[in-house]
């Protein structure tokens, strides 16, 4: 009977690595470090807000009614999605992989959806943060979601006030105007995967 790791014998696989580091060991790396700022925010001012606010009426009157968290949900993913297909369809005729119209009316088009949608995203978040305080703001992912989609806020605006600008008449994006234009699809991208994962790590 052979045994692993021995002269002759079969040595079982060890563990995966990537870069010389262990991918189990990267996942536990990014566990502890999000279960530590957990803890950190527990014992912040921020807990007592997230108590006081949990006690407040309308986080009572929006527990007593099933309903109002997954109507609360909905309405922000909705808004999720129509913030990322306007930046989708910005960057598809930047890059021309879609759309007959100048580039100037698509963005025009556009940016204005996706501000909309960002204000209806602001409220509805809003709403679910009184809804389960403690659940958000007691959440490692959920500031860094917010970290994410406050630098994708600022981003947009950057790029409406100085790069869309620039876009007049027949005029074409510039290679740096594609490049911002691919940031904030990424930006959004993240900003999504951590709205996802803070079901998956709770306060």
């Amino acid at each position: 009977m052979s045994h692993a790791g021995s002269s002759g014998g079969i040595a079982s696989p060890g563990p995966v690595r990537s870069g010389g580091i262990d991918t189990g060991e990267e996942s536990s790396l990014m566990g502890d470090l999000l279960f530590n700022f957990t803890e950190w925010l527990r014992n912040t001012p921020l807990n007592d807000v997230a108590l006081a606010i949990s006690e407040s009426a309308p986080t009572l009157w929006i527990g007593e009614h099933f309903y109002a968290i997954p109507i609360f949900q909905v309405i922000h993913i909705l808004a999720i999605s129509a913030s990322f297909a306007a930046v989708l369809m910005i960057n598809a005729r930047m890059l021309k992989l879609a759309g007959h119209s100048s580039l100037e009316d698509t963005t025009a088009r556009y940016v204005r959806v996706l501000w909309w949608a960002l204000l209806v995203l602001v409220l509805s978040g809003a709403a679910m943060i009184i809804g389960e305080p403690i659940r958000e703001l007691i959440n490692a992912v959920f500031w860094v979601k917010m970290i994410l989609f406050v630098t994708a806020v600022l981003f947009t605006i950057w790029f409406h006030k100085g790069i869309a600008k620039r876009f007049t008449g027949s005029s074409e994006a510039s290679g740096g105007a594609k490049l911002a234009g691919i940031v904030l699809v990424v930006l959004w991208c993240m900003i999504m995967t951590g709205g996802r994962w803070i079901a998956y790590n709770p306060g």
